[in-house]
């Protein structure tokens, strides 16, 4: 299947877009963001990166595999790397392999396009505008799971969309390994996995023998490895835990931020402390779970008043924003930390069920709209651009071509999924791609609660996708396309 790749002269034009203009942007990134002393090397660290690396340093030192609450799939390369070099060589080498995997998928994502039976326009398309697609790329600079996780994705979802056209089985044991590394990556993405391995048991084109095997053959590496996880997690801590262990960093269990987030997740604020203009900052949680006074500046910062009822008066939050400002306090005792704490504990689920119970409307319709607006506003992202390279052209533009790609993207290709979805005649391959993607895609503010912004990223490339096609799809596209 490769080696007949390499032999087609589209193949080698994709490969040269992407090196271009996926290879430049990454340049722009490294240096504009990672390229600053990190602790691990050349690449941009968060607050999330010693968690993905500090079990694996714990267990080359003779330790466990330990805090554990993620799954390794972040930590596998680092491991492989950390085998031969330092914690610095390790860092930059996920950089750049994440570099290399962000281009071919640039490639693999086209040949989605052209196994989907899109026209040779809407190909080269998907090709050009995903490989400018800078929201996606800065990521690749970046030592969080989105650019594996999105890569792997694309190269796993590509072995079974070949398997569907060709039938091979090695494509599907292929694809299923990399969806395999995607869940242990990010373990929602289970939701894309599955569906497409149940599409596979109910494919009535095949007999029931054959598509029991190729059921079987999808699912084999990741029901070999999560095997395998699950039974350390039982020996380890005698507990069934297939997937992570939590949902959130044990040192945010144990702050008052916590009970903050569950609250303003239940009514729909912006739970996240970074960004200049969330509700979080009204109640004086700035810098993280320690909640240590810092530089941080608000912006337009206000009391979240769509949660406001008859039971949470606005005395109330502001009571609890006053709690939090005397556990921030350096003068304050350890002692009263702990009580402050049960306290803010004990009144986020007092007011989360009472919100509940006011405003139900509110509770199951309502938080769900704002969290998907702020999801779509891409909060906690921030610019993709240091306030130190704005003296550059080249940073306006892509900021603005940014912009124009998310919103283009992201509503262009929920309406091409939809339509795909409610068509009469559809195309079974395009309609289970589009019931995945719309899955994927509000899981996150939905079920999970969640609204930060590099959540939508693995899904970039489905929707840009379903958007091309779909464009490709118009009666006028195909009579020009017809006439070209």
């Amino acid at each position: 299947m490769w080696w007949r790749w390499l032999r087609q002269r589209d193949t080698w034009t994709w490969i040269v877009i992407a090196v271009v203009v996926r290879g430049a942007l990454f340049g722009v990134f490294l240096r504009g963001h990672g390229l600053h002393s990190a602790w691990y090397g050349w690449g941009a660290e968060t607050g999330d990166t010693p968690g993905y690396f500090e079990p694996i340093d714990s267990f080359l030192a003779g330790h466990a595999y330990r805090p554990d609450y993620r799954m390794p799939g972040y930590g596998l390369p680092y491991l492989l790397f950390r085998l031969k070099t330092t914690e610095q060589g390790a860092g930059s080498a996920i950089i750049l392999l994440q570099a290399l995997l962000s281009l071919a998928s640039v490639v693999v994502l086209a040949r989605c396009a052209k196994l989907l039976r899109a026209p040779r326009w809407a190909q080269y398309a998907t090709c050009l505008v995903y490989a400018g697609f800078a929201r996606v790329v800065v990521y690749d600079a970046y030592w969080f799971t989105e650019s594996f996780c999105t890569s792997a994705m694309i190269f796993g979802t590509h072995g079974w969309l070949a398997h569907r056209r060709t039938g091979s089985r090695a494509a599907l044991l292929w694809g299923g390994a990399w969806l395999a590394w995607a869940v242990f990556l990010r373990p929602v993405q289970l939701v894309w996995m599955l569906p497409l391995a149940l599409a596979l048991l109910v494919n009535a084109s095949s007999r029931w023998k054959d598509r029991a095997l190729a059921f079987m053959l999808f699912l084999l590496p990741f029901a070999f490895a999560d095997g395998w996880w699950t039974r350390r997690n039982a020996i380890m801590h005698h507990e069934f835990a297939p997937l992570s262990r939590g949902v959130v960093m044990p040192e945010l269990l144990s702050s008052p931020m916590y009970p903050l987030m569950r609250f303003l997740q239940a009514t729909g604020g912006n739970y996240i402390h970074w960004d200049p203009s969330a509700h979080i900052r009204w109640f004086n949680m700035r810098e993280g779970p320690l909640g240590r006074q810092g530089p941080r500046i608000d912006k337009d910062v206000v009391m979240p008043a769509f949660a406001l009822c008859e039971h949470i008066t606005a005395d109330s939050l502001r009571d609890w924003a006053a709690d939090m400002r005397r556990w921030s306090d350096s003068t304050t005792t350890g002692e009263e930390r702990i009580a402050l704490f049960r306290k803010m504990n004990a009144r986020s689920d007092r007011f989360v069920q009472c919100y509940r119970s006011d405003k139900p409307w509110q509770y199951q319709v309502g938080a769900r709209w704002r969290l998907t607006r702020l999801f779509f506003g891409l909060a906690g992202s921030g610019p993709l651009h240091k306030p130190r390279t704005s003296g550059a052209w080249y940073p306006i533009v892509i900021d603005a071509a940014d912009a124009l790609m998310h919103w283009g993207v992201v509503l262009g290709g929920l309406l091409a999924a939809s339509l795909n979805v409610f068509r009469r005649r559809r195309e079974r391959l395009m309609a289970l791609i589009s019931v995945v993607t719309l899955i994927g895609v509000f899981i996150i503010p939905w079920v999970l609660r969640l609204c930060e912004g590099r959540y939508l990223v693995p899904m970039y490339p489905w929707l840009l996708l379903l958007f091309v096609i779909g464009v490709a799809r118009i009666p006028f596209a195909r009579a020009r396309a017809a006439v070209a």
